[in-house]
């Protein structure tokens, strides 16, 4: 269920009851997904506190809508969460690629396979933890929260060529550490 929340019930100071009813609603939605981007949990709790609020904020602040649902929170909460990690990456020297041992390729990493079928929603977060961060970042926004392959090279600031390479290179990489495993 898609829930609507307005700007004007965030900015009355008298009832918290909206407030309460999107953290309700999605607070524990958005730790799952800080949790997928993140490299620890504890990476994980603190950018899903600071990013919920910034989220709210940012959309009370839009002044070209008066109202958003739960989609744009969720789509706002992401955007922030990728800029938040971005942020925190500056400065550090991580490669934007990873060595691939050389060896027998999967054909076809798109096609249902044993391997994703056999492994716990927890397993895919840590395999996902295995990526560099700009890899983990594009997978999860590409593959799993269907962000557009323009909408990620804007958030990132990457060029769309190079978001795909590095987002066939997340897939192999993950395809290859769960392969490792099942």
């Amino acid at each position: 269920m898609n829930n609507t929340y307005f700007k004007e019930d965030f900015l009355s100071h008298k009832d918290n009851s909206t407030l309460n009813k999107l953290i309700d609603n999605l607070f524990s939605k958005c730790k799952g997904i800080a949790k997928r981007y993140s490299q620890t949990d504890e990476q994980a709790e603190q950018i899903n506190e600071k990013c919920f609020l910034s989220a709210i904020r940012e959309l009370i602040k839009d002044e070209t809508k008066e109202e958003f649902d739960d989609m744009m929170f969720l789509n706002q909460f992401k955007v922030c969460v990728v800029k938040e990690i971005l942020h925190q990456r500056k400065g550090q020297l991580i490669a934007d690629t990873t060595t691939i041992s050389i060896g027998k390729k999967e054909s076809n990493l798109f096609s249902t396979s044993e391997y994703y079928l056999n492994t716990s929603p927890e397993d895919i977060i840590l395999h996902l933890r295995k990526l560099n961060n700009i890899q983990q970042v594009i997978y999860n926004m590409i593959c799993i929260d269907n962000f557009s392959m323009a909408e990620v090279s804007q958030i990132i600031q990457h060029n769309e060529l190079s978001v795909k390479a590095l987002l066939e290179k997340a897939k192999y990489n993950l395809f290859t550490s769960i392969k490792s495993i099942v």
